[in-house]
């Protein structure tokens, strides 16, 4: 849509948006007044904008009209909100600026805002000084103080499984007790926490002090200590994010155990494969999760998961609905044995920094979860991240509607208590009014967002009539966001700036955000996070220059402070830094998303890396096309866009799957939708991309964190004889793919009319019906995620709902996986790697080093490398009467070069292990072999023969098993 420029605006354009002429008059007159003294383009003209005329009651197309019409010809990257000079200096960063600017930058510091880039290249530079700085204002208390900061790799060790370094050597720390000490931040009178629950609008915001805080969370710890757990030990929850999650996670790790987080939105398969990847030993969960009218079944869920003991805690009140298993604990009972030891201060476990204090899990493409560790320093990397960039300070109230599953959960956690702030808990669904009723009642002055939660809120403007005035700033993460909604977002708020942040759970925080010291500009973050250096890969693999402008594939510093060093079940050192380049001395840390840095120093998220295309030889990303095509047309909700091969070969070509608002009232003319969507994407991308085909669909397959799976959308539009219909497909108004149990049923309500019968009738057919292969019948590859394999299966009985026979077979595939899947989870050498894992975490710090030069690969290496050696043994045992095995120890160090070169990406360092290795067993097998009883040896046998087969021995290990 075109926008008129500022000064061509009139009041008649303004009374056409629905603004009584009065108020239209006014707002005119107001306008006319900023342009005569800012200009018509100017940042400084739409701040005053925001500041004089702008309020959240006026429509939101005359929030566009003005935004859109001050910068009109501003180019990339308009700042929505502007720092001011006076409240700079109030932020945590500003006052630590005012009182060491010059300590820390020299003759460079100005002030705040000017110097803030340079603070930021600072913390990168050293890294030791602005951590000390972090853990003084954060008020960290060390058991045992660090003998240093940060101890980093000699140039010799910098391919071992840590290239980081280690960070606080030799302290020993509880993070858990830092949260509930009190100091100049926490105070016992402090309110900790602010709550309600779903339904309960009309009642006061529930709150706790951290007094009360305090003795909750001792008392859980001391019943925890009464069952008897080995020290360290696993234990999971599985709750949704409330007062008694919070209880308990705090109480886990203050008595020195493990927690490990599951989403109360997952299925017992995936809680299951959780379970046992972590070998948890308890956890805690409730009997159901009420949401409305709904009652969602958990403590069942845990149990067909087949979970250890369970301890059950009653959604309303203190009585069950329901017969708890042999073994397992009702809450009531749990606490009763120790309630004698009410508000007795528990003592905290304290515990050195690198062991574990959660485990999370995120997607992999291996068939299983990758399980990501976070040690006892990542907690205060999350509330450096709150302290830096969303100035989190004491008083402050901080609502981010999360789990304890996914690391926003832990994050809230350490994020609040460590800064001193309130975290504010909603009990239900974040959709609805009663949501924007509690920011109001709560007076939240910090809101995390999603974009999709911001996306429902403006398509049902249910925060309306809610005074949002308390907030000082938002936040959003989790996916890439939209400048028309985020502009809504801030008008709801009187314009307070959206500090973007984008990060990772093996991060244990963001590697890019913005600040309230730079101008913020809408769906872009404005700086790397504080300490993180980052680099945009070129297209011949190695970073482009500093502060240019560029697109590709994000690299990050090796040295990030509280990252994950190690995986439970995966190679770290092959997930993160494997074939990744060396820059300045330094192997860069993979990260797998696609970013862009802008003339103008802004930076833009494209998606991972695998959701780019290739569009006639131009790489695009996927999401710079759907934020254009969101804007084409006011029913469409949201559109992803996939590059699809053509079934003859040849350029990608350009599809693009819609979701519309409301498909009730008209059936869109796609055509004329395909033509809208190529001339924008022409106008504003390149004039050679096409849209080659439009697809409706009721909603996007998305992960469990709410990510659109444009795989399983490629696989699908790939299938040539689905193609017509599934652009034919009715269109329902269904809610996103998720994991709710109840979904086939639910799909089945909304058929559209008497034609979707069970029985078939017109509805759609699965064309790959008959397919043997469960992972061809569900489009995906045999090496998918069981999240991708969840999605899929929930896209295609949303595509062919309404055909039983489809949807009989779609689940005869997805249940035949998800069977082999759970076999293959109960074989011991899952069983048997988390218990070496946990001898060696349990291990002196000689044996840790140690084996930080030693990797477990797959299995069948294992046996192709063993048959390798075994068959030159075999050869040169054979062999032994016409001539010495010289030719066959050749082509075994041969071998064994070959795939050290392969591991490692250096000749040379494969040249020294490999000759190392046969040296080593030639020197042992010339020791050792004269000692064997003659009786025991063929005759033929000589000592070189014997030798030779030690030494094969050796660099089978050598190849096969050091990194």
């Amino acid at each position: 849509m075109a926008y008129k420029g500022l000064d061509c605006i009139s009041k008649s354009d303004i009374e056409a948006l629905g603004i009584p002429s009065q108020a239209a008059d006014k707002h005119h007159q107001k306008l006319t007044e900023i342009i005569h003294t800012y200009g018509t383009d100017t940042p400084a003209t739409w701040q005053n904008i925001t500041s004089q005329i702008l309020l959240p009651h006026l429509p939101f197309s005359f929030h566009q009209m003005l935004y859109y019409g001050c910068y009109k010809g501003f180019a990339p990257d308009p700042p929505a909100w502007l720092p001011h000079p006076e409240s700079a200096i109030l932020t945590n960063v500003g006052r630590l600026l005012e009182s060491r600017g010059k300590e820390f930058l020299g003759s460079k510091y100005k002030d705040p805002i000017s110097s803030f880039s340079d603070f930021q290249e600072y913390s990168v530079l050293n890294p030791e000084v602005y951590w000390k700085t972090i853990m003084d204002e954060l008020c960290v208390s060390f058991s045992i103080p660090p003998q240093c900061i940060l101890r980093e790799n000699t140039i010799g060790n910098r391919l071992s499984s840590n290239p980081g370094g280690q960070w606080l050597p030799g302290a020993f720390v509880n993070p858990a007790r830092n949260c509930l000490s009190l100091n100049s931040k926490r105070k016992l009178n402090g309110i900790a926490i602010r709550w309600r629950d779903e339904g309960d609008d009309y009642l006061p915001v529930k709150s706790m002090t951290f007094k009360d805080l305090r003795a909750e969370v001792w008392l859980i710890a001391y019943a925890l200590n009464a069952l008897g757990l080995e020290k360290r030990s696993a234990i999971a929850i599985d709750m949704p994010m409330n007062v008694n999650s919070v209880f308990i996670y705090l109480a886990i790790v203050l008595a020195g155990h493990v927690v490990v987080s599951i989403a109360d939105s997952f299925a017992a398969p995936e809680i299951s494969t959780r379970l046992k990847i972590s070998g948890a030993k308890a956890i805690f969960t409730q009997d159901r999760i009420i949401r409305g009218d709904k009652s969602i079944p958990l403590y069942s869920r845990v149990v067909d998961a087949q979970a250890p003991m369970a301890i059950v805690i009653p959604t309303q009140g203190s009585t069950f609905s329901m017969e708890l298993r042999d073994g397992d604990i009702y809450w009531h009972d749990f606490l009763e044995t120790v309630r004698n030891l009410k508000e007795h201060e528990f003592v905290a476990v304290e515990q050195p920094v690198e062991a574990f204090t959660n485990i999370l899990f995120s997607s992999g493409t291996t068939g299983e979860p990758k399980a990501i560790p976070w040690t006892h320093i990542t907690p205060f990397k999350a509330a450096a991240d709150a302290w830096c960039h969303m100035d989190i300070q004491s008083g402050d109230i901080i609502a981010w509607p999360t789990n304890l599953g996914w690391m926003m959960g832990p994050w809230l956690v350490y994020a609040s208590l460590l800064n001193g702030a309130s975290m504010a808990l909603f009990n239900g669904s974040p959709l609805g009014s009663g949501f924007a009723k509690f920011v109001q009642d709560a007076k939240v002055t910090m809101l995390g967002v999603i974009p999709s939660i911001v996306r429902a809120w403006k398509s049902t403007n249910c925060t309306a009539g809610y005074d949002w005035s308390a907030i000082r700033c938002f936040s959003s993460t989790g996916e890439a966001s939209n400048v028309d909604e985020y502009l809504w977002l801030m008008g709801r708020s009187y314009y307070k700036p959206i500090i973007e942040y984008c990060g990772g759970t093996e991060i244990g925080g963001g590697f890019i955000s913005g600040s309230l010291l730079q101008a913020q500009s809408l769906a872009a973050f404005s700086t790397p996070a504080m300490g993180c250096s980052l680099y945009i890969l070129g297209d011949d693999g190695y970073p482009i220059p500093q502060n240019t402008p560029g697109m590709g594939e994000l690299a990050l510093g090796p040295l990030l402070f509280g990252a994950s060093s190690t995986l439970l079940n995966a190679d770290h050192y092959g997930v993160y830094f494997r074939g990744m380049p060396i820059w300045n001395g330094k192997i860069l840390r993979r990260h797998g998303d696609v970013f862009e840095r802008t003339s103008r120093g802004y930076y833009h998220a494209h998606g991972r890396a695998d959701d780019t295309m290739n569009l006639g030889g131009i790489k695009v990303s996927s999401i710079e096309i759907e934020r254009i095509c969101n804007a084409v047309d006011a029913n469409i909700l949201e559109t992803a866009a996939v590059g699809v091969p053509p079934p003859e070969g040849g350029p990608e070509r350009l599809v693009i799957a819609v979701v519309f608002k409301d498909s009730n009232n008209s059936t869109p003319d796609l055509n004329q939708l395909r033509m809208s969507f190529n001339s924008v994407v022409q106008k504003t991308l390149n004039p050679l991309f096409r849209v080659s085909r439009v697809v409706p669909l009721s909603s996007l397959p998305r992960t469990a964190t709410n990510k659109v799976m444009r795989r399983v959308l490629r696989q699908h539009f790939t299938q040539p004889d689905e193609n017509s219909k599934l652009s034919c497909r009715l269109i329902t108004k269904e809610a996103s793919v998720n994991h709710c149990p109840n979904f086939r049923r639910n799909l089945k309500k909304n058929t559209r009319c008497a034609l979707d019968t069970p029985y078939g009738g017109n509805a759609p057919k699965l064309p790959r019906i008959n397919v043997w292969d469960p992972y061809k019948r569900l489009g995906v590859s045999p090496y998918a995620s069981e999240e991708e394999i969840w999605g899929s299966r929930n896209f295609l009985l949303q595509q062919y709902a309404g055909h039983e026979i489809s949807e009989e077979s779609i689940e005869a595939a997805f249940e035949k996986l998800l069977m082999t899947s759970f076999k293959q989870r109960k074989k011991t050498k899952i069983n048997l790697k988390s218990r070496l894992k946990k001898k060696v975490e349990e291990s002196p710090p000689w044996v840790k080093n140690l084996l930080k030069f030693v990797e477990l690969p797959p299995v069948e290496v294992i046996f192709r490398r063993l048959f390798l050696f075994a068959f030159m043994g075999g050869w040169s045992i054979m062999n032994s009467a016409e001539g010495g095995p010289a030719f066959q120890v050749a082509v075994s160090l041969a071998a064994c070069i070959y795939f050290l070169n392969e591991k490692t990406k250096s000749l040379g360092r494969a040249f020294i292990i490999g000759f190392g290795a046969l040296a080593a067993g030639w020197v042992c097998g010339s020791i050792f072999a004269p000692m064997i009883p003659t009786v025991l040896i063929h005759p033929t046998w000589t000592l070189e023969l014997m030798t030779s087969l030690v030494a094969y021995g050796f660099l089978f290990l050598a190849c096969t098993f050091l990194k």
